[in-house]
C-alpha cells in the first residue's frame, strides 16, 4: 500500500487539522522528502508533535516512515524529463544564465546554514588519518567521486573512485580496512549499494564520510561525519554545484593541514612535467627562438 492508498484508507478517520496536513503535504510532496521533521514542521507551521501524531494516525511508526513513502511516490512519479520541463517553465529564455547563476548562488547561500566548519575539519582529519580512502558516487554523482580522486591523488593520497552500480562495487570494498576511510555522495535516497558500503565500513571500523541533502541525515548510523546541503527542490534539475563546494572545502582544509608536504608533492609533479617536456607553457613550440 503506497502513501496514496494509505490517506485514501484512513483519510474519513482523521480530525480536521490532520485531514488539512495530509493534502498540503501531499500536493507539493516533493518539498518535504528532504526535511527532517523539524524542518517540516516549521515550513507548515504546526508542532512537530502534530506530524508525529499525523503520521501514526496513519499507520506509521513515526514521521521517518511516513517521509520514505514520500520518497518512494517521489521515485515513482518524477522522472528525469518531468524535471527538465518543470525547470523550463520557470525559467525565462532572454536570462536563463542569470537565473541559473542566481539559484545556485541561493542554495549556496543556504548551505552556510547546515555545513559547519567543525565538519568539513573532521572529514579532513578521517582523510588524513586513513591508509586507503574509497569514494563512492553512482550515476550523476560518478563525476564527483572521479574529481575527489584526482585531487586527492595529487596530494599523494592512496585514493580509489568507485562509480560502478550492483554488485560490482564488492570489487573493490573488499578491500575495505579500519584504516581506510569511505567517503559516500547519495542524494534524495541512499541507494542500496551505498547502504551495503555502510554495513561494511562499520565492520571494518573505518570512518564515513556522507554528502548528501537533508534527508538521509535521520536514516543512517554509523556515518562519521554528515555534510548535508539542499541542491534544490526534488523536482528541478539539479547540478551539482553544492556538493562540488562542499568536496572543495574539504580539499582545501586537508591541504592548509598538511600544506608543507602538499605543496612539496605538487612541486615534485610539476618538476615531472618540467623533466619530460610536459610543463604547460604560454608560448607555441612553433614560436620558440
Amino acid at each position: 500500500m503506497d502513501i496514496r492508498e494509505r490517506v485514501k484508507s484512513g483519510f474519513p478517520s482523521l480530525s480536521r487539522v490532520h485531514k488539512d496536513l495530509v493534502q498540503n503535504i501531499l500536493s507539493e510532496y516533493e518539498d518535504y522528502i528532504f526535511l527532517s521533521v523539524d524542518e517540516a514542521a516549521k515550513g507548515l507551521g504546526v508542532h512537530k508533535a502534530t506530524l508525529v501524531r499525523l503520521a501514526q494516525s496513519l499507520g506509521y511508526d513515526g514521521y521517518v516512515g511516513l517521509r520514505a513513502d514520500l520518497q518512494e511516490l517521489y521515485r515513482q512519479e518524477i522522472t528525469p524529463g518531468e524535471k527538465l520541463g518543470k525547470t523550463l517553465s520557470e525559467v525565462q529564455a532572454d536570462n536563463l544564465y542569470q537565473q541559473v547563476v542566481e539559484t545556485e548562488m541561493l542554495y549556496l547561500q543556504e548551505s552556510l546554514k547546515t555545513i559547519r566548519a567543525e565538519d568539513i575539519q573532521q572529514a579532513a582529519k578521517h582523510l588524513l588519518g586513513a591508509k586507503r580512502v574509497y569514494i563512492c558516487g553512482r550515476g550523476p554523482q560518478g563525476p564527483l567521486a572521479e574529481l575527489f580522486e584526482f585531487r586527492l591523488r595529487r596530494f599523494h593520497f592512496n585514493v580509489c573512485a568507485i562509480t560502478e552500480e550492483g554488485r560490482a562495487i564488492f570489487e573493490k570494498l573488499q578491500l575495505l580496512t579500519r584504516e581506510d576511510a569511505l567517503i559516500l555522495f547519495s542524494f534524495i535516497v541512499v541507494p542500496q549499494e551505498h547502504q551495503i558500503a555502510i554495513s561494511l565500513a562499520k565492520e571494518a571500523g573505518c570512518p564515513v564520510i556522507l554528502i548528501t541533502d537533508t534527508v538521509a541525515k535521520e536514516m543512517l548510523d554509523h556515518v562519521s561525519v554528515t555534510l548535508a546541503a539542499r541542491r534544490g527542490p526534488a523536482t528541478i534539475y539539479h547540478t551539482n554545484i553544492v556538493p562540488l563546494a562542499i568536496q572543495t572545502a574539504i580539499i582545501l582544509q586537508v591541504a592548509k593541514m598538511q600544506a608543507p608536504e602538499v605543496l612539496k608533492r605538487l612541486d615534485r609533479l610539476q618538476d615531472m612535467r618540467r623533466r619530460f617536456g610536459f610543463e604547460y607553457s604560454l608560448i607555441h613550440r612553433g614560436d620558440e627562438g
